[in-house]
């Protein structure tokens, strides 16, 4: 039975580390182009396993909106399965860990431009500030 249970945990953490992994040996600029990709093609799964379990979301400089995938996926889901929202990125610029990107971000046929503070930790997206036109 012990071995059957490492057997079990060999298993699991080769299987889910491996996103992780796979993801940590990108940069934090291609973890985010990646975001983006995924947020156009409406690709839910690959979005949000992009983001560490705690992430946390502020409108700048720091009004906490949202915090952990599952609150981000409560968001987000529905907006994917209505193929409502896109982002187009206008301008982007790294530095370590931070990628800044001006956006435009269309939702439902409505443009708002956004600049967006990315934080990326070991390949998922940790935090991220996001600046609106009003």
């Amino acid at each position: 039975m012990k071995r059957i249970s490492t057997l079990i945990i060999l298993f699991l953490s080769i299987t889910f580390g491996f996103s992780q992994e796979k993801n940590s040996k990108l940069t934090p600029l291609e973890i985010v182009n990646k975001r983006m990709a995924s947020y156009n093609s409406h690709d839910f799964q690959e979005f949000i396993k992009l983001y560490a379990d705690d992430v946390e979301i502020y409108t700048y400089p720091n009004q906490l909106l949202a915090t952990g995938t599952d609150n981000l996926a409560s968001i987000f889901e529905p907006k994917f399965a209505a193929k409502s929202i896109k982002v187009e990125i206008v301008s982007q610029m790294n530095n370590g860990n931070y990628v800044i990107n001006h956006e435009i971000v269309t939702e439902e046929g409505k443009d708002t431009k956004y600049v967006s503070i990315y934080e990326v930790i070991n390949g998922l997206i940790k935090t991220v500030k996001f600046v609106r036109d009003k």
